[in-house]
């Protein structure tokens, strides 16, 4: 897919968050690469470029001070690439693949840890009762 239509994606998938949380997110910039890079998937744990779809790097909403106003915009990084190769994988539709690591970004945005996230997704999915 060319890079334009798949950022044409993400803004339809930043569209569709609910209001009330759009309209808590300040200082936010979401950005496309084609794959994570090297110091990144060192950084996060991870050896291959495949299985980093996304990446929140910030100041959680909740650890904000009075400090904050003098940092550079937070970034969410969807990661082409990764994300239309999980998608073919698991043939999910891309556009959900899309969503779901905007979701899962924005939740870390919002303060929630990875161990929290894997617990919610574990039940989007049915995988908790």
């Amino acid at each position: 897919m060319k890079s334009e239509s798949f950022e044409l994606e993400v803004q339809h998938a930043i569209e569709t968050i609910p209001e009330e949380l759009r309209s808590r997110i300040e200082n936010l910039v979401f950005q496309v690469e084609d794959w994570a890079s090297p110091q990144t998937l060192a950084a996060m744990g991870f050896e291959s470029p495949r299985d980093l779809l996304g990446d929140y790097h910030g100041w959680p909403l909740p650890e904000r001070d009075s400090n904050y106003g003098q940092c550079a915009p937070d970034v969410i990084t969807v990661y082409q690439k990764a994300v239309e190769a999980y998608a073919q994988e698991t043939g999910e539709p891309l556009s959900k693949v899309v969503f779901e690591t905007i979701v899962h970004e924005l939740a870390h945005y919002f303060g929630f840890t990875e161990e929290e996230m894997d617990e919610i997704e574990s039940l989007w999915a049915g995988g908790g009762e």
